[in-house]
């Protein structure tokens, strides 16, 4: 297993808009070498550099929620340093690239409040040295 995460390649680029502020997803997958489960990675590229990083268990995709459900593959860490991998490529890319992520709600968590998803990202970020891409004063946190 890669310090860096799983091997991952672009699959394609979506061309579907949401709004009027979307220009377009990159699409990418990685195989968990520990669990056998394929994810998909939607990068949202949006208008002034602000992408949205989003992904999924394709494994346990059945069309619905697919965001929002749990793997139980127990490896988010590697899971997370290969998505971190993605949006440092997607960086090399554009150095001007801003990204930002949802942590989906499930029926434990509490409105008004950070979602456990949320939290987690945010731990297991903190643990990433990426100050060779970021200053400290270029993280900014917005719990909605």
């Amino acid at each position: 297993m890669n310090e860096n995460g799983y091997p991952f390649e672009l699959i394609g680029i979506d061309t579907t808009k949401r709004d009027s502020y979307q220009k377009d997803t990159l699409i990418y997958r990685f195989v968990s070498t520990k669990s056998g489960h394929q994810y998909v990675v939607h990068i949202e590229r949006y208008i002034h550099n602000l992408h949205c990083v989003k992904f999924y268990d394709d494994t346990t995709d059945d069309g619905t929620g697919k965001f929002s459900k749990l793997s139980n593959t127990y490896e988010p860490r590697m899971i997370f340093r290969t998505i971190v991998e993605i949006a440092l490529d997607v960086l090399r890319n554009n150095r001007k690239a801003s990204f930002m992520y949802i942590g989906a709600a499930d029926r434990k968590d509490r409105m008004a409040q950070p979602t456990r998803r949320y939290r987690v990202y945010k731990l297991y970020l903190a643990d990433f040295d990426l100050h060779e891409w970021f200053e400290p004063a270029d993280f900014e946190e917005y719990s909605m």
